[in-house]
């Protein structure tokens, strides 16, 4: 066999092992999303701090030590993170929506703008607002609706991305289009939880 004929051989050798080694991936990655509200699948994800942070102010929030049936906490708010998030919001001309409650140990960090989404973001989780739905940068490996405790229709998103994949839920409410996601280290962290966190979001004024 000539030098060209080897070199054609090894090319062609090659992208095989590359095709096997992407099939042999692919099966090994979730076609679809668990069941909706399954308590054990995790949905915690590793943060990554990549967004240019404008209007950006930090403050602290604190829950209150009485936990409800769900071991979910009521959330006691800043007064100036609240303020700052109200002002943010209006800015953008949209209704804030914070969660009245959360599991223990969730603290709001900071709030900021970054073009015409509020990032309210939390020391394990954050969550995403805008007036119009809020599109990912990476298509969606899956996704499945569910309906939240509070007749809320929402949608589960799995999304692969830089890091490993990512659970995203997406709702709607009072015009607010919401995108809420668990970070690593947030227990518990499980689909039903999230949904749980989602149903407490409520309009502030």
């Amino acid at each position: 066999m000539n030098t060209t004929g080897k070199t054609i051989s090894v090319i062609g050798g090659g992208l095989v092992a590359i095709g096997l080694l992407y099939t042999g991936i692919s099966f090994l990655l979730p076609p679809i999303l668990p069941a909706p509200s399954s308590p054990s699948q995790t949905v915690s994800t590793i943060r990554h701090h990549h967004i240019d942070k404008t209007h950006r102010v930090s403050s602290k929030t604190t829950s209150s030590v009485t936990t409800g049936p769900n071991g979910m906490t009521t959330l006691i708010y800043n007064p100036a993170i609240k303020q700052t998030a109200l002002k943010l919001a209006k800015g953008l001309g949209i209704h804030l929506l914070l969660p009245s409650q959360a599991y223990p140990g969730t603290t709001l960090v900071e709030s900021y703008v970054d073009d015409s989404v509020l990032n309210l973001e939390f020391n394990d989780m954050i969550a995403m607002e805008s007036k119009n739905p809020i599109m990912s940068s990476y298509q969606p490996g899956a996704s499945v609706n569910v309906t939240l405790a509070n007749g809320v229709p929402a949608e589960w998103l799995l999304i692969y991305g830089v890091g490993g994949g990512a659970y995203r839920l997406l709702f709607e409410k009072d015009g607010t289009y919401v995108r809420l996601q668990l970070f690593h280290g947030y227990i518990p962290a499980g689909l039903q939880n999230a949904e749980e966190i989602a149903d407490q979001f409520m309009p502030v004024s």
